[in-house]
Parts: structure tokens; C-alpha cells; sequence
């Protein structure tokens, strides 16, 4: 079903829950969401329930945080995966995140 937010694309970067749960949130109101993860390790909260001593095939916290998302494992600390990454921010109407400013500043993704 449609949402207020049908046609809005948002890229989140956004770790454990706050980032997360707001990109969902956008995307239960019919936005477009592509999640960045870090390559190879991606969100930490991945790791949530075996952090906890669960060997479970399934993470209801992570999937919960990440439901109706594309995704896409990026490094962006090398030029090539920072290129990538802000080529699809370029193209999105809203970014998302719950980095420090100064991490993403770092990493080239300041206001600018």
C-alpha cells in the first residue's frame, strides 16, 4: 500500500537502533530506503542476539530496525567505496544517520 513518502529516496548510515529505526520508519511510510553498511562486518547490530549467548538462524532486533530496506556493504574509508557511497547519497532526497558529525565529516560526508 502507498505511503505519504511514496517517491522520497533515503539513504540511511545508521548503526545499532536510532539510525536504523527511523530509516524504517520512513520506509512503513512508503519511502525508498537503501541502507550503507561498513563491508565485510556490516550494522553491529547483526551480531545483537549471538552477543547475547543466541544461536538463532534469525536477529528480531536487527530485523526489526531494518525492515523494508535495500542494502548495500560499502567501505567508505577507501576512495573508491566513499566515491560509491556519496554518488548514492547524491542522488537521494533524504540522508539518515546516527553517526558522530565528526565521523562522517571524516569520511567526506559533511553537509556540503
Amino acid at each position: 500500500m502507498p505511503g505519504p513518502l511514496e517517491g522520497v529516496k533515503v539513504v540511511e548510515m545508521g548503526v545499532w537502533v536510532a539510525g536504523p529505526a527511523a530509516g524504517a520508519i520512513l520506509a512503513d511510510w512508503g519511502a525508498d530506503v537503501m541502507k550503507i553498511e561498513p563491508l565485510g562486518i556490516g550494522d553491529p547490530a547483526r551480531e545483537f542476539m549471538r552477543m547475547l549467548g543466541a544461536d538463532l538462524p534469525f536477529n528480531p532486533p536487527f530485523e526489526m530496525d531494518n525492515r523494508s530496506k535495500r542494502s548495500i556493504a560499502i567501505d567508505v574509508s577507501k576512495s573508491d567505496g566513499r566515491d560509491l557511497a556519496l554518488q548514492i547519497v547524491d542522488d537521494a532526497d533524504v540522508f539518515v544517520s546516527n553517526v558522530r558529525q565528526a565521523g562522517l565529516d571524516r569520511l567526506g560526508f559533511d553537509p556540503d
